[in-house]
């Protein structure tokens, strides 16, 4: 492709190869930038970033762009992932890289004026091809083995592109599959590249970063961990059993009777205490009625789970296609027909149960009857 974006451009997608190699030039080697006037401001910069990715996933407005110099968008974003990858935070790459896509895919979306918003568009010198996309499009899409002109894409591709997407026209039961290509709607495309984009960015993190270098950027890790904790706080709350989901309800109770849980569902209720507020104690003490319970063994298998642990991976839990498939998603009820993960289950059962208890009971419609929950691909979990 005879085309080479401008700064503009790559400022919009830093992700971008070319983006990357823009930037070499312009900024000093990383530990000493960070010394300077500079590097503090590309380092809120970047703060900034990691924060509107938390924002999206509390359902807050995101911000499309920051207005800075093009150089300066780029290294923010670089930055971001450096600093995510000091955290050691599985559910922070997942959130960042998902804030990425999602911010790429506006900007495609809005590069153009339409007729009824003239001054919508950020790029006004975009020129579209017989298909209505603009170069950078076909670039972006070409870096990421997605061609736009084409109705179709590889069977490996797809699968792990929808992995995290719940609507039945991307199930693959829905989907036209020949000669290993999988049917896709032109229309579909941009979304596609979207989660193409995720799946790339998340596959690359965290980085190794080097020891000092994060020892320089601890203090404003720090902060981003504390905002995540008090986001993780104000949409669990305090811990409230009976708004736990009918699997994870049932694997307590096994635990109670003493039964020994299989390996996925010590794993699938470990990450979700965990991330609903339980502590690391607390969480050992549900497994000292089971059989085999070794108090060393179990610490050390919750603290690895939760990523207290050396390897500092903290994992999420599993979502009810991945419960269905263990064979733990059981006793259904009316809520879980309108979720697709536990988590989602307990911010919904949570926000019912504290309605009834600030209504008199005879007003008190049933859950079933209030709407249905947020699934975790409008709140994502």
């Amino acid at each position: 492709m005879d085309y080479s974006p401008s700064a503009k451009e790559l400022s919009h997608f830093p992700f971008l190869k070319k983006a990357q190699e823009h930037i070499k030039k312009s900024f000093p080697p990383l530990d000493q930038l960070l010394k300077e006037e500079k590097g503090a401001f590309l380092v809120e910069l970047a703060v900034k970033r990691i924060n509107q990715a938390l924002a999206v996933a509390a359902k807050k407005p995101p911000v499309a762009h920051f207005q800075t110099r093009d150089d300066e968008e780029i290294a923010s974003y670089v930055l971001a992932r450096i600093i995510v990858s000091c955290i050691q935070d599985k559910q922070l790459y997942d959130r960042l890289t998902r804030y990425e896509a999602e911010r790429a895919y506006q900007f495609l979306l809005s590069e153009k004026s339409t007729e009824s918003d003239p001054g919508a568009g950020w790029n006004q010198h975009a020129v579209l091809d017989d298909e209505g996309n603009s170069k950078i499009a076909n670039y972006l899409a070409a870096e990421f083995r997605i061609d736009l002109a084409k109705d179709r894409m590889p069977l490996a591709d797809y699968v792990e592109i929808v992995s995290v997407l719940h609507e039945d026209r991307f199930k693959l039961v829905n989907r036209r599959v020949q000669n290993g290509q999988v049917g896709i709607k032109k229309e579909e495309l941009l979304e596609l590249l979207r989660e193409r984009i995720r799946v790339i960015l998340r596959r690359d993190l965290p980085y190794h970063v080097p020891k000092a270098l994060c020892a320089q950027l601890a203090p404003v890790a720090e902060s981003i961990k504390k905002e995540y904790q008090q986001q993780m706080l104000q949409q669990f709350g305090s811990i409230e059993e009976s708004a736990f989901p009918p699997c994870m309800q049932a694997l307590i109770t096994a635990l109670t009777a003493g039964t020994n849980l299989t390996h996925a569902g010590r794993f699938a209720l470990t990450t979700f205490v965990h991330t609903v507020g339980m502590d690391v104690p607390a969480i050992a003490g549900l497994y000292a009625r089971s059989p085999d319970f070794d108090p060393e063994k179990t610490m050390y298998q919750v603290e690895h789970i939760t990523g207290r642990g050396g390897s500092g991976t903290e994992y999420t839990a599993p979502a009810c296609a991945a419960m269905r498939t263990t064979g733990l998603c059981v006793n259904r009820d009316a809520i879980c027909e309108n979720t697709s993960h536990p988590l989602s289950y307990y911010r919904y059962k949570k926000r019912e149960l504290a309605k009834r208890q600030n209504k008199p009971e005879k007003n008190d419609p049933s859950p079933a009857k209030q709407g249905t929950p947020e699934s975790p691909d409008s709140k994502k979990a």
